[in-house]
Parts: C-alpha cells; sequence; structure tokens
C-alpha cells in the first residue's frame, strides 16, 4: 500500500465534528472519519512544534533524544518513520512544514517545498529561543507578536498572509507530487504537513464568513478560574504575555473574531484535504492508499484564559488523529483508549510488514484498524522541558484519570471523565469528597507517579536542560557580539 499522511499545526481534537465539534466546518474530515477510525483520545509527547514532531518522527520521547524546545537541534543518529519505510522499499517523501531543527533536514526523507519552512538548516541564531530556566520567569525572548497577543484582533493580522501563502505553495507541491504518481508507482510514505491552523490567524473574509451566525464553541471561562493555575500555568502565562493581553483576549468580540477566523482556516484546510483526496481517485490511487491524519498538539485557544499551546491541559496536549483505507480497515470506528504519538512509527512498520528497534516505547495500532479492537490499556506520557517553565514538566493519562507532575513544583490529578475542562485538581480541591473518595486519589496519584519515575528521571532531565541552554546561551551571546 501507499500511505499518506496528512499533518496539520495546532489543532485541538475538541473542536472537530467527530470529537464533539460543530458539524459541517470539515466536511473531507468528517467522511474521512466515517469512513476510518478515529482515535478519541490521541496524545502528543510534547506539546511544542519541534519536540512533538521529532518524537512523532523517531517513536522516543523528547527526554530521550534530547529534543527539549524549538531551538534543540534533532539529531542524525536517530532512525526515523523515514528510515524504516525506506528501508521496506518506499519512496519516502516530506511535503511541507516538518520543524527539524539543525544541519540535517531529511531523516530519512526527500524534502519538497521546503522553503516553505521556517527551520531551514543550521541558523545558531534561533538559539536564542533558548530560554534560561536559570533566570527568572519572563516573556518570550525573542518578541512578544506570536505569543498571546496574535490571538489578539489587531490592524496587523488583518494582513498576515504568511502561513497561508506557504500553505499555497505547499498544497501546489503537494497536488504536483500526487499528480505524477499511478497504479503501477513504487510505493510511496507521503507526509503533506501544513502550518494552518497555527496562529496568527488570518483567512480570506469568504471562509471567515462562512463562520459569522455559526454556533462555535467560543470558551466560558468561570470566575475564580486563575485561582487553580499552579507555577506551570504562570511561567507559561508570563512567557506567552497573558497577563498583558488577558482581557482583550477574553472579551466577547474577540473571542468571537478568534473561532471565526479559526474555524474558517479550518475550513480551508480541509479543502485541501479533500482536493489531496480527490486526486487520488483520479490517479487511480485511491484502492491502494492507506490515508492518515493527525495534528502535531493542539492550542488552548481562550479556553481557561490561555492561549498558545506547552500546557498540558487537553486542549493543548490532545490531537485529531485518523486512520482510513476503505475496503482494507475498518470504517466507523471510535477508539476511545488513550494512545500516542510515539505509537505512529511502529504503527506505519507494521503497516509495511517490516520490524522496528525493541526498545521503542510505543506499539503498533494496526490491530485497531483491522479489527476495530480497543488496544490495551497503559498510561501515557507527555513531556513538556522547553521554553517558559522552569522546571521539566509530565503529563500521565491513565483510563479516566491524569496526573501532572512539575518536578520540585507541583502535582495534580484530574477525573477527565467527570472534570473533562480539568477545573478540578483532585489533589487540592476535596469539593465535599468523602474520606474514602480522598484517599482514592491520593493513592492513584501516588501510583501514577512512582510509574512516571520509573520511566523518567527528572533529575537528570533537570541537568541536561540546564546544560543545553547554557550551552546555546553562551553561543548565542557571541554571534550577537559578532554583529
Amino acid at each position: 500500500m501507499n500511505i499518506l499522511y496528512i499533518m496539520c499545526d495546532s489543532l485541538p481534537p475538541q473542536l472537530l465534528s467527530f470529537h464533539g465539534g460543530p458539524a459541517g466546518s470539515t466536511p473531507n474530515l468528517e467522511r474521512l472519519a466515517e469512513n476510518g477510525v478515529v482515535f478519541e483520545r490521541a496524545y502528543c509527547n510534547s506539546p511544542l512544534c519541534a519536540p512533538a514532531r521529532a518524537s512523532m518522527a523517531t517513536g522516543r520521547y523528547v527526554s530521550q533524544i534530547g529534543a527539549f524546545d524549538n531551538a534543540n537541534e534533532f539529531s542524525s543518529e536517530w532512525p526515523t518513520i523515514g528510515h524504516v519505510m525506506r528501508g521496506a522499499g518506499y519512496e519516502t517523501d516530506i511535503i511541507g512544514k516538518m520543524h527539524f531543527v539543525g544541519h540535517d533536514q531529511s531523516h530519512g526523507f526527500n524534502r519538497i517545498a521546503n522553503d516553505a519552512d521556517y527551520t531551514q538548516g543550521y541558523k545558531p541564531e534561533d538559539y536564542g529561543i533558548a530560554y534560561s530556566w536559570e533566570s527568572e520567569p519572563h516573556g518570550n525572548p525573542v518578541g512578544v507578536d506570536w505569543m498571546g497577543p496574535s490571538y489578539i484582533k489587531l490592524d496587523k493580522w488583518d494582513h498576515y498572509t504568511l502561513h497561508y501563502d506557504w500553505d499555497e505553495q505547499i498544497h501546489r507541491e503537494a497536488l504536483a507530487y500526487l499528480g505524477g504518481k499511478g497504479p503501477e508507482s513504487s510505493p510511496f510514505f507521503a507526509c503533506v504537513s501544513y502550518h494552518a491552523p497555527h496562529n496568527p490567524y488570518w483567512i480570506q473574509e469568504e471562509f471567515r464568513a462562512r463562520f459569522r451566525n455559526a454556533d462555535l464553541p467560543i470558551p466560558s471561562i468561570p470566575d475564580g478560574v486563575d485561582t487553580c493555575h499552579g507555577p506551570m500555568d504562570k511561567w507559561l502565562n508570563k512567557f506567552h504575555y497573558i497577563d498583558d493581553i488577558r482581557e482583550r483576549l477574553l472579551k466577547e468580540d474577540n473571542l468571537r473574531w478568534l473561532y471565526e477566523t479559526f474555524y474558517g482556516m479550518l475550513y480551508d484546510l480541509d479543502r485541501r484535504v479533500g482536493e489531496l483526496l480527490s486526486l487520488l481517485g483520479s490517479q487511480g490511487l485511491a484502492g491502494n492508499t492507506a490515508i492518515v491524519f493527525a495534528a502535531d498538539h493542539g492550542d488552548m485557544l481562550g479556553h481557561r484564559g490561555m492561549a498558545q499551546k506547552r500546557y498540558l491541559y487537553e486542549r493543548s496536549v490532545r490531537v485529531p488523529l485518523i486512520f482510513s483505507f476503505p475496503g482494507q480497515w475498518e470504517k466507523g470506528v471510535k477508539v476511545s483508549t488513550p494512545v500516542s504519538l510515539l505509537d505512529m512509527l511502529p504503527t506505519f512498520a507494521d503497516m509495511a510488514g517490516t520490524p522496528v528497534q525493541s526498545d521503542l516505547p510505543g506499539t503498533s495500532l494496526t490491530p485497531c484498524l483491522l479489527e476495530g479492537k480497543e488496544p490495551e490499556g497503559r498510561t501515557i506520557y507527555s513531556e513538556y522541558h522547553g521554553e517558559g517553565v522552569h522546571a521539566p514538566c509530565f503529563m500521565a493519562v491513565r483510563g479516566a484519570y491524569k496526573y501532572i507532575y512539575v518536578h520540585g513544583h507541583e502535582e495534580r490529578l484530574y477525573d477527565l471523565e467527570n472534570d473533562p475542562d480539568e477545573f478540578r485538581n483532585l489533589l487540592s480541591d476535596k469539593g465535599g469528597d468523602s474520606e474514602i473518595a480522598t484517599h482514592l486519589h491520593t493513592e492513584i496519584a501516588h501510583s501514577m507517579k512512582e510509574e512516571l519515575l520509573r520511566e523518567f528521571d527528572p533529575e537528570c532531565i533537570t541537568k541536561a536542560a540546564i546544560q543545553s541552554q547554557r550551552n546555546r546561551g553562551f553561543i548565542f551571546r557571541s554571534i550577537e557580539k559578532e554583529r
């Protein structure tokens, strides 16, 4: 089979119709979901572009491969999906954004439309992003515009078309690529990766206008939500300049503009997906091409009064994930057991019938695809050790419970079944719980912490992250002196 892997950036699955969002905004993705297997609780392994993608590509945790933030180089020594699929006889191509940082922009793939990505080659000036955990919490050192203020209706965003223009180029290249394939072509693994719906927010008025009177899931912020913000939240709110813009962010007319624009961008992304799928049909490829759709991470989009990603809340760390291959795989199936983007590499390898390294933490999802089975329950992890925070931050999800551990600072436990918006930390807000329930929650948190600490060493991660920050900070300052 051929594999077409369609990626986007910063898309919370909760806003899609097949996850409970408004219908009609993504008709092509809705059809893809109807004809495939939807993983309702898929998680990225770090809620930030470069770490999330490097982790997904290698099938390894970000702390293992040293991909802490958007300025950490992605080492060439780690085998990727590209190497695995190429070894199985596939042509392997990335068309568009992948946010690989460093000299190696290939990592086992041919790169197409690479000038539509903003991480070309080695750029030590980007080391300025390497936020220091040893400094006082502060805003993004490389500027404010793309942080919280990009979620505010400002004149500058009326003319900001950079991501849209890049996606136009990516889409042209993708159509030309698929237009050159046919039933007799060698098998290909092609990842078409768009920027949308990444901030800043801009789309043509015709797309935004479609949602002007629509019933959109604009967040409602409870009074006093700030009181349940812990150290990680406060660090990131400062890094994103939320304190400076929160009042404007949460105004009804601003949230309306934000969500209308976001859904307009999403509708346009869906149009591109539909054109790719139509081309597969006209080229005679529909019968032997599996389609996979995913995002790299989500976005808070005003939920809890927050913007950007990086947080370990569901809107930031969960992703849409669809596998569709009509006639070969199950269709109309929804898998509710938590899975991980670490599972992508072993799943693709399984599809190609080729082995992978035995020490990978992920697992193949092909039994779900072939038989509609729920996978075996396990604990799913995500990490964030990047810019904005001041200690290693971890998330563990097991069944209905989510445990958050910020090393040296806080622990949290949420019941996602009864509190999907994560407003009630069961370790601090007892909320009238009985002693039995309180004891149960303490035991669950203790068990999940023990399991997490068997998987990760926060002290080693702290030392590695700080050393990396120091090294890159030194190089960046030396370059600045040359200018």
